[in-house]
């Protein structure tokens, strides 16, 4: 085979995996460990949770917690940050930094990468889990 050949294999073989990468056909687990999320990975798990390994050994309603809030940030909804570390630290007490690093800050930067998040359903969601603060 001709190095042009193989460079046309290999390029054909990333092109395609690339395209099942995006394709959406997503499965459900595993997605939020690996070290590159992808967008459709992360608003599988925002829209149906943060479980098993995807949690990451966080509980699952933390994550959800930090999911809102950092999709707050993302849709430029003000919220007030010390009630919310005070309702996040009485659901596990790991400090502030890491709550706004590990949690808001994490799910703010993955949400951003979302085409379309803050469409007008999203922002209600997040309005009606901020009133619960």
């Amino acid at each position: 085979m001709t190095f042009n050949r193989v460079c046309l294999v290999l390029v054909g073989a990333l092109v395609l995996a690339s395209c099942v990468a995006s394709s959406g056909k997503y499965s459900g687990s595993g997605g939020m460990t690996r070290s590159d999320i992808s967008p459709e990975v992360y608003i599988y798990h925002y829209e149906n949770g943060f479980t098993g390994p995807d949690a990451m050994g966080w509980a699952p309603e933390l994550q959800y917690a930090w999911s809102r809030l950092g999709a707050a940030e993302t849709c430029n909804i003000p919220f007030d940050e010390q009630k919310a570390l005070t309702k996040l630290k009485a659901m596990n007490d790991i400090g502030d930094f890491a709550h706004k690093m590990n949690g808001i800050e994490f799910h703010h930067l993955h949400s951003r990468e979302v085409p379309d998040f803050c469409t007008p359903e999203r922002v209600a969601e997040i309005n009606a889990f901020l009133v619960t603060l």
